[in-house]
């Protein structure tokens, strides 16, 4: 199973000034390719990784904000090989799905129509994907049916915690996953509401103990300290804890290894 980063950036600024890449990622196993979050951009990043966007069998969104959204109606249209099929799956946030508190859905009807399988999950909800178990997590955000994940291949749990807040109680979420994905989007104690900060998932990492922790999702003030703040956390941890780089891959197998694309 590998986990392929598409766009490590988030947050508005680093959206709207592209300095990162926004089009979320994808887990790819035996016979199932999902992406999670395509955010603006998707479909190019897509392209500059060399994947096949009709390769796509679920588009999964956690939450309804650009950043993680405004492609997803592209990959329903690379799922239903550009409309003309009825196949593809598309699970996200109720807020995705149905609307919530002034988020509209995300899929128009047209979209939908030509989906095989369209599912709203809110927090503790499990379904199934080819075969993986997915289960909803809970979270803290301004979008208030935001959802983290935790899926469950052969090679073991990957847990992602999509924009939240820290809370008390969180990381029980996150026992047993293998590799931690975590959306930090400001360094050192420098939280903002909603967001965690490097220190948040220190706490996290203290106790849940994963085999790797994958920062990403950076916003403005990370940019030039995503590495000296891995390092931080994985002192202050003893857990493995990486800083993901755009079209990234993480090799999931009895070991785990970080591949990064050479320039």
């Amino acid at each position: 199973m590998e986990i392929i980063f598409l766009g490590t950036g988030g947050g508005r600024w680093v959206t709207l000034l592209q300095k990162l890449r926004t089009g979320g990622f994808r887990i790819q196993g035996d016979n199932i390719n999902i992406h999670i979050d395509p955010g603006p951009g998707a479909m190019l990043d897509l392209r500059d990784a060399g994947i096949n966007p009709f390769s796509t069998h679920a588009c999964i969104v956690s939450h309804s904000h650009p950043d993680h959204y405004t492609d997803a109606e592209l990959m329903v249209e690379a799922m239903t090989r550009a409309m003309t099929k009825h196949m593809g799956s598309f699970i996200g946030s109720l807020s995705t799905v149905d609307g919530v508190d002034g988020f509209r859905p995300v899929l128009s009807n047209y979209h939908i129509s030509q989906l095989s399988e369209i599912r709203g999950l809110k927090v503790g909800d499990k379904t199934e994907i080819r075969g993986v178990k997915l289960e909803a997590l809970p979270t803290r955000h301004s979008d208030p049916t935001a959802i983290g994940m935790k899926f469950n291949f052969k090679e073991g749990a990957i847990a992602y915690t999509c924009d939240t807040e820290y809370f008390s109680g969180m990381e029980s979420s996150y026992t047993g996953a293998r590799v931690l994905i975590a959306n930090i989007i400001r360094p050192d104690k420098k939280r903002i509401k909603w967001h965690l900060c490097r220190d948040d998932l220190i706490k996290i990492l203290k106790k849940t103990e994963p085999e790797l922790a994958v920062m990403q999702h950076f916003g403005m003030t990370m940019l030039n300290r995503l590495d000296s703040e891995a390092r931080a956390v994985e002192k202050a941890t003893g857990v493995k804890t990486i800083a993901a780089k755009d079209f990234m891959k993480i090799i999931v197998k009895k070991d785990i290894r970080v591949q990064y694309r050479s320039k």
